[in-house]
């Protein structure tokens, strides 16, 4: 089948996936969800087109990998009010003429797709809303406008949650049904889970894996909880992995300032695989303290890494992949007495981290794998497929002849 995408995706990845050189190449936007399900669909044969944009791109790229063709455009983010990334993904995609084309993203990506009038499907990754409360910029409320004209263009959406699918019914009312469609991790994370225990020459470790230091994700939390811990079980360590978290970055700033860094130990960005590698060597426990998400990938994979997670009970999106705490441990995650409480039963009660170790990577490997997840995308395109006029004109979004 050939298969239309629109998106951010890391793009290297993708070129060495092909085994394409990459000096030419742009980075374009991520690491995201994009890019995994690009791997899966052409390793199950699917011939994929992928529009996208990248930083500093001075004109339009092209480049045809064999079973990928890329079309690369530059993207300033929110200056001029992304008007230039939608004329460019507008001019593309309608140049390029897919049957369909599915768009990740509810912001300039859709807006760019729809004004084609391709049909078009939209997978909801993000709460808009959610997202304007924690950034509360300029910014930010413009995407939330672009989700609303989202909302009222489209007519075929997915969401990564039941949570993001109620988010954007309840705000944005959409004029049509949402289908759940989680993201997933490939077979290759679950095989380290199962055949790679962990060191056991080194101290009882929690570790956090948050992107920004940043009142959403809420890694002062971890830093508090941690002391509380740290009274009881002296010898604990905590790391902390991600953007902000490295030795001198904000993080560690206002834990030095706070006098919360002791035992800390500040890891940073790391490359994904080596992240991967890291944390099921050198992790025990995985704290997430984000107050908002519409699924966890850093979650998901500890899961598969076979990692007891505690997690937010309130936080979208975390419940239902956790199971409503039967495959993690859910508690109140803005208060740091509550999430201590479960650090230290779950370092203390090596039965209940076993069993909910255990219970996270068996939810993970029945319902977020890859070979799970990946052939609901191949039939939700094979069923919009089969629902084009069969002779051959395209109608737009509003069921008119484009």
């Amino acid at each position: 089948m050939k298969i239309a995408l629109c998106g951010p995706a890391d793009l290297h990845p993708l070129a060495r996936l092909c085994k394409a050189d990459t000096a030419d190449v742009p980075k374009g936007v991520g690491p995201t969800p994009l890019a995994p399900l690009i791997g899966e669909l052409i390793a199950r044969g699917h011939q994929v087109t992928l529009y996208t944009l990248s930083p500093g791109v001075q004109k339009y790229l092209y480049f045809d990998w064999g079973a990928l063709r890329v079309f690369v455009g530059s993207t300033r983010r929110f200056r001029y009010l992304y008007r230039p990334e939608i004329a460019y993904l507008k001019q593309v995609i309608r140049t390029d003429a897919p049957p369909f084309v599915h768009v990740h993203w509810t912001y300039e990506y859709a807006l760019g797709a729809l004004a084609t009038g391709v049909p078009t499907i939209i997978t909801i990754h993000d709460l808009p809303w959610n997202v304007l409360r924690y950034f509360r910029d300029t910014c930010r409320a413009v995407r939330l406008l672009m989700a609303y004209m989202v909302a009222a263009k489209g007519r075929h959406f997915t969401a990564v949650s039941p949570d993001a699918a109620r988010h954007f019914k309840r705000w944005l009312r959409p004029r049509a049904s949402i289908e759940v469609i989680p993201n997933f991790l490939p077979g290759r994370v679950f095989d380290m889970g199962r055949a790679h225990p962990p060191r056991s020459d080194r101290p009882f470790t929690f570790v956090t894996i948050l992107q920004g230091w940043t009142r959403r994700k809420n890694g002062g939390c971890a830093l508090n909880a941690f002391q509380l811990v740290r009274k009881v079980l002296p010898n604990a360590r905590l790391i902390m992995v991600g953007t902000d978290y490295e030795e001198g970055g904000a993080a560690h700033a206002w834990a030095m300032s706070q006098g919360l860094a002791r035992g800390v130990m500040f890891q940073g960005v790391m490359r994904h695989e080596e992240m991967l590698k890291f944390v099921l060597q050198e992790a025990d426990v995985l704290v997430h303290p984000s107050l908002d998400e519409a699924f966890s990938v850093s979650v998901l994979e500890c899961m598969a890494l076979n990692k007891p997670v505690i997690a937010g009970k309130r936080t979208p999106g975390l419940s239902w992949v956790l199971d409503d705490g039967c495959a993690g441990s859910l508690v109140d995650v803005r208060e740091p007495e509550e999430v201590a409480r479960a650090m230290q039963q779950l370092a203390t009660d090596h039965v209940l981290r076993n069993k909910l170790s255990d219970a996270a990577f068996e939810k993970a490997w029945s319902h977020f794998r890859a070979d799970v997840v990946v052939p609901q995308y191949e039939a939700l395109y094979r069923d919009f497929a089969a629902r084009l006029q069969p002779d051959g004109h395209r109608r737009n979004q509003g069921g008119e002849r484009a």
